[in-house]
C-alpha cells in the first residue's frame, strides 16, 4: 500500500515539474505568441493538477476531498480545451463553425449548471450517486477535449507537422486518460491506483510533449492554425460521444456487480470502444475511407449533381461570354472548384507533345510544352487520376512513389491536373489554379472533375472534328472552284488549239479569219469571266434573258470542227429563260461533245429545242454506245469520277446537272447500251418564272 501511494505522489510529482518547466520556457524564452495565454492556463492547470494529487495521501481526510478533486480535474480539462479551442478559432477566432460553437457554449452551461448543483448537494448532504455524476461529467469534458484533439490533427496546416502531431498526441494523453479513469471511476465505485498512477504518467509525458512542441516552433504564429474552411466536427463529436452514452446505458449493470468487477469490466468496455474508434479518428488513411463510404452511402451528397451537370452543359455551350470553346471548357471546370484560373493543354494531331491552347484569366500562355510520355502523364491515363501537385510533393506514396516534374516548377499558383480522356485516350490536361489557402481535395470533387473531365473531352474532340471539318469545306470548296475554272479553260485550250491547226490551211479564207477574230473575242470574254469568279471565290456568274435558240445554235456551231457533226432541230425559236449565259452555253457544249466522242464517224448526233410543260425541253441524243443503268444512277454525276482516265475532269455531267437545278430545271438521261443515249434539259420560260415570281 504505502509503494503503491509513493509511486501515484511521484507521478504527480512529475506531472506538476513537466507542465511548470513548460511554463518557464514560456516565459523565459517569450514562445507562444497569440497561444501564450492559453499555455500559460495548461501550464497552471497542470501545476495544480500535480501539486494536489502529490499531496493526496495526506488530504484524503480533509473535508470536500472529492469535490476538490473533482474541481482540480474540471480545472485541468478546461485548461486543455481552451487551448485546443484557440486552436480551432483560428487566426481570426471565425474558423469555427457558428453551430459547434454554440453547441459548445452549451455543453459547458450544462456542466457549470451541473457541477453547481453537486456542490449545493454535497454543502446540503451526502449521497453516493455525488461521485457518480462527477466522474460521468469529468469524462464528458475529457471526450470533448479527444474530440477536438481529433479534429486538430485532421484540419491542422501541413507545414510544422511534427510540432503539431506532438501537441495533439499531448492532448489525446490527457484527454484520453481521464476519459478511462473518469468512466472506471463511475462504474466500480472509485478507479484503482495503478490506474491513477498510469494516467499521471500519461500527464507528465504530455508535459514533455508540450515542451518539445514549443521547441520545435518557438514562435507559433498564423501558421499553426487549422483553415477557415473546417467542417468536420460531427464525425469526432459522435464518435467520442458513444463511448459516453453507452458508458450511461450500462451503469446500472455495472452498480449490480462487485466494485473490482465492475471497475475491470469498465475498463474493458472503454478499452475495447476507445482503441478503434481513437485509431479510426487518428488514422489519416482510414478515416479518409470511412468519411468516403459514409458519404456514398449514408450522407446526402454535398454537390447536387443535376445543377452541377446542367451548368457544366450551359458554360460549354454558351457563347454568351464571348469566350471561344477552349476558355469555356477551362471555366467550366474551374467553377466545380472555385478555381481562379486555369491553362489546356491538347495534343495538336500525331505531335508527341502537349501545347498549351487556351488560358482562362492568365496573362499569357506558356510555352511549356509536356511530353506525352511524361511519367506523370502516364500516371493519370493509367489510374485516371486528378493530381493534387501540392500532395504529389508532400506524399508522393500516394502517387505510387512518382517524383513532381521538373515543368510543374514554372506554375507555382497551379494546384489540380485533370485529365482529359476520350475513347481510352488522354487528348489533353487542364491545370487549375490554387482556390484558396483552405482547399481540400474530397472525393465529391475527384468523382465530379473526373465526370466532367470526359465530358469536356468529348466536347474538345467535337470542336477539334468541326474544325477539320470546316477546313476540309473550305478546301473542298477551293478544289471545286479550280475545278470548274481547270474544266473552262481545258475547253478554251482545245478550242484555240482547233483554230491553229486550221490556221495553216485556211489562213488565205476571209472568212476564216473572221471567225478566228470571233473565237479569240469569244475566248477573251469567257477568261476575263473566270478571272472574275476566281477573285470572288463564286462558280457562278450573273443570270440574264436569254433566248434558248441562240444558246443552243452557238453551242452547236463550237462543236462543228469534230464528226459526227451535230444536226440542229429549231422548232421553237422563241422561247426564253433566265440563266447565266456563258454556263449554258458550255454546258450544252460539253453535253454535244460527249455525245460526238461515244459515237463513231458514221453515227449521229441531233439537237432539238421544243416547249413542253411551260418550259424549254432541249434534247441531245446520239446513237453512240451507251451507258449502263448502274453507271446512270451511282457514277454519272458524281464529281471527280471520270472513265476518260487522265483527260477528262469528271466534272462536266455534274457541272451541268447543278447549273440545270439552280435555274428551276431538271436533266434527264435515258440511255441503251449499244443504241442510244437521250440527254433531255427542261427549263421554266422566263415569262412562267417571272409570273410565279410576282405571284
Amino acid at each position: 500500500m504505502t509503494a503503491a501511494l509513493f509511486n501515484t505522489a511521484l507521478w504527480a510529482s512529475l506531472v506538476a515539474l513537466s507542465y511548470a518547466l513548460v511554463g518557464a520556457y514560456v516565459l523565459l524564452t517569450g514562445g507562444g505568441v497569440l497561444l501564450r495565454n492559453q499555455i500559460l492556463g495548461v501550464v497552471f492547470g497542470g501545476v495544480v493538477w500535480g501539486l494536489f494529487f502529490a499531496q493526496s495521501g495526506y488530504a484524503r481526510g480533509i473535508q470536500y476531498f472529492a469535490l476538490l478533486a473533482y474541481g482540480v480535474q474540471i480545472l485541468l480539462l478546461y485548461s486543455w480545451y481552451q487551448f485546443l479551442h484557440r486552436l480551432l478559432r483560428g487566426p481570426y477566432e471565425r474558423s469555427m463553425p457558428e453551430l459547434v460553437r454554440w453547441l459548445v457554449r452549451l455543453f459547458w452551461i450544462v456542466v457549470i449548471s451541473a457541477s453547481a448543483g453537486v456542490i449545493w448537494l454535497t454543502s446540503v448532504g451526502t449521497a453516493e450517486w455525488l461521485d457518480t455524476v462527477c466522474n460521468i461529467i469529468a469524462a464528458a469534458v475529457a471526450l470533448l477535449c479527444l474530440a477536438l484533439a481529433a479534429q486538430f490533427v485532421s484540419d491542422a496546416p501541413v507545414e510544422g507537422r511534427t510540432a503539431t502531431r506532438a501537441l495533439a498526441l499531448a492532448a489525446v494523453l490527457v484527454s484520453g486518460s481521464q476519459a478511462v479513469v473518469a468512466i472506471v471511476a463511475a462504474a466500480g465505485a472509485g478507479a484503482p491506483r495503478w490506474l491513477s498512477g498510469l494516467a499521471a504518467l500519461c500527464l507528465a509525458a504530455a508535459g514533455l510533449l508540450m515542451l518539445f512542441a514549443l521547441r520545435q516552433r518557438p514562435q507559433w504564429s498564423l501558421d499553426i492554425f487549422v483553415s477557415p474552411e473546417a467542417r468536420s466536427y460531427a464525425p469526432r463529436f459522435l464518435a467520442t460521444g458513444s463511448i459516453l452514452l453507452v458508458t450511461l446505458f450500462l451503469l446500472p449493470v455495472f452498480s449490480s456487480l462487485e466494485p473490482l468487477i465492475a471497475r475491470q469490466a469498465a475498463l474493458a468496455l472503454v478499452l475495447g470502444m476507445g482503441t478503434p474508434l481513437v485509431v479510426l479518428l487518428f488514422s489519416e488513411r482510414l478515416n479518409a475511407r470511412l468519411k468516403v463510404f459514409v458519404s456514398k452511402h449514408f450522407v446526402p451528397f454535398r454537390y447536387d449533381y443535376r445543377e452541377e451537370w446542367l451548368r457544366l452543359i450551359d458554360t460549354l455551350v454558351s457563347k454568351g461570354a464571348g469566350l471561344p470553346l477552349p476558355e469555356r471548357v477551362i471555366k467550366a471546370l474551374a467553377e466545380i472548384v472555385g478555381s481562379p484560373a486555369g491553362i489546356l493543354w491538347t495534343r495538336v494531331d500525331e505531335n508527341r507533345q502537349l501545347t498549351a491552347l487556351a488560358g482562362w484569366n492568365v496573362p499569357s500562355l506558356p510555352e511549356v510544352r509536356i511530353a506525352i510520355d511524361d511519367p506523370l502523364v502516364l500516371f493519370m491515363l493509367e489510374r485516371q487520376w486528378i493530381i493534387d501537385t501540392a500532395e504529389l510533393s508532400r506524399r508522393p506514396e500516394l502517387y505510387s512513389g512518382l517524383k513532381r516534374p521538373s515543368w510543374l516548377d514554372a506554375f507555382p499558383d497551379g494546384l489540380l491536373i485533370v485529365p482529359l480522356i476520350s475513347n481510352a485516350t488522354l487528348t489533353g490536361l487542364i491545370m487549375l489554379h490554387q482556390p484558396g489557402s483552405s482547399f481540400r481535395l474530397s472525393f465529391e470533387e475527384i468523382d465530379l472533375l473526373r465526370t466532367s473531365g470526359r465530358q469536356v473531352a468529348a466536347f474538345l474532340a467535337q470542336y477539334e472534328a468541326d474544325q477539320k471539318l470546316a477546313e476540309g469545306r473550305q478546301f473542298e470548296a477551293f478544289n471545286r472552284l479550280t475545278a470548274f475554272v481547270m474544266h473552262d479553260l481545258k475547253n478554251l485550250i482545245a478550242q484555240q488549239s482547233l483554230m491553229l491547226r486550221n490556221a495553216a490551211k485556211h489562213k488565205g479564207n476571209p472568212a476564216f479569219i473572221d471567225d478566228v477574230m470571233t473565237t479569240i473575242d469569244n475566248s477573251v470574254l469567257r477568261m476575263n469571266k473566270l478571272l472574275q469568279q476566281l477573285q470572288s471565290g463564286e462558280t457562278t456568274g450573273p443570270r440574264q434573258r436569254v433566248r434558248a435558240a441562240v444558246a443552243v445554235a452557238d453551242a452547236v456551231e463550237r462543236c462543228r470542227g469534230r464528226e459526227p457533226v451535230p444536226q440542229f432541230d429549231d422548232t421553237e425559236s422563241d422561247l426564253h429563260v433566265w440563266i447565266d449565259r456563258e454556263r449554258f452555253t458550255a454546258v450544252l457544249v460539253h453535253l454535244i461533245r460527249n455525245a460526238q466522242e461515244a459515237t463513231t464517224r458514221d453515227g449521229s448526233v441531233s439537237v432539238a429545242i421544243s416547249a413542253a410543260d411551260d418550259g424549254v425541253a432541249i434534247t441531245i441524243e446520239d446513237d453512240g454506245c451507251g451507258m449502263e443503268p448502274e453507271f446512270i444512277r451511282t457514277r454519272l454525276f458524281r464529281p471527280f469520277d471520270t472513265t476518260k482516265g487522265s483527260k477528262g475532269m469528271g466534272i462536266g455531267a455534274y457541272q451541268a446537272r447543278t447549273l440545270v437545278m439552280d435555274a428551276g430545271g431538271s436533266l434527264r438521261v435515258d440511255s441503251e447500251p449499244g443504241v442510244r443515249t437521250r440527254f433531255i434539259i427542261w427549263l421554266p420560260l422566263y415569262e412562267a418564272r417571272a409570273v410565279t415570281s410576282a405571284a
